[in-house]
């Protein structure tokens, strides 16, 4: 049986989330009943993922929610689908419902331990790469180097929360308050300083590139950046992209940012110290 219904004419998901910012009262109802496909086909990943299918309908639900909120912010004029703005946001409500559903009851509790033993080293070591992570892993609970990637790659499915809205801040619903605060003062004051460093042509070639702009975080390409901001021809775009990118490295330790990034790594230092020390 479907779970919604709609029997006006058909019309594209961009010109629906047009209808859902004027109030349509149709529109939403369209808009889930011809992308019920997509948001099943989503649903039953993450419920195979987890081994619990009878989580499909809810994990539907929530992605259906994602979607409808997703469709309220679109803005077309920035060239992108809908969908392709829409799907981060609806994996990530997917996600969260998942990891809040049955984490608890997805894993032995030695295995729960040694995962939240993952995600203490995931905030030790938040500034270092990747490998340097996994290291920190294998030695700490003395496991192979294939072990510690497949417990990394489990926090961060069942524990991490990445959400676009204030939600992420709610331990209610799964964020870390205070990791979720260093995100967005980190990202806040970065975003500062790229606007103090890079003249306006700059920015918008940056931000545009990155995504920082889109809810999927998915950004143009320079030929289409070549086009939207007239430069000349993809090479020109690109060549203009990296010419800012340099600028900004040279200048990127100087003000809010930089002071914010000092206090972080200090703060970090002492913490380890700490910890390697205890009184």
């Amino acid at each position: 049986m479907k779970m919604y219904d709609c029997s006006t004419p058909s019309c594209s998901n961009e010109e629906l989330a047009r209808l859902i910012q004027e109030g349509d009262p149709q529109a939403a109802s369209q808009l889930l009943s011809q992308n019920e496909g997509y948001l099943t086909k989503l649903a039953t990943t993450y419920a195979k993922q987890l081994s619990q299918p009878s989580l499909m309908e809810d994990l539907k639900q929530e992605g259906a929610l994602a979607l409808l909120e997703a469709a309220q912010r679109f803005d077309p004029s920035r060239g992108t689908k809908l969908l392709t703005y829409a799907t981060s946001a609806i994996e990530t409500a997917m996600q969260d419902f998942a990891a809040q559903s049955s984490c608890p009851l997805s894993f032995p509790a030695e295995r729960y331990q040694q995962l939240r033993q993952v995600a203490f080293l995931c905030a030790a070591h938040e500034q270092e790469t990747e490998d340097e992570l996994l290291a920190a892993i294998q030695k700490k609970l003395s496991v192979s180097a294939l072990v510690a990637k497949r417990m990394l790659e489990e926090y961060r499915t069942f524990f991490h929360t990445e959400s676009l809205g204030d939600r992420v801040f709610d331990v209610s619903y799964g964020g870390d308050p205070a990791k979720a605060y260093d995100r967005f003062m980190r990202r806040t004051l970065l975003l500062q300083r790229m606007e103090e460093v890079l003249n306006p042509r700059e920015l918008n070639l940056v931000r545009n590139y990155l995504g920082l702009d889109q809810a999927d975080g998915r950004g143009m390409t320079f030929q289409e950046l070549a086009i939207r901001l007239n430069y000349n021809g993809p090479s020109g775009a690109e060549k203009a992209y990296k010419s800012a990118i340099r600028k900004l490295k040279q200048q990127l330790n100087g003000g809010a940012y930089g002071q914010w990034i000092a206090r972080q790594k200090a703060i970090r230092k002492a913490v380890r110290e700490v910890c390697v020390n205890p009184r």
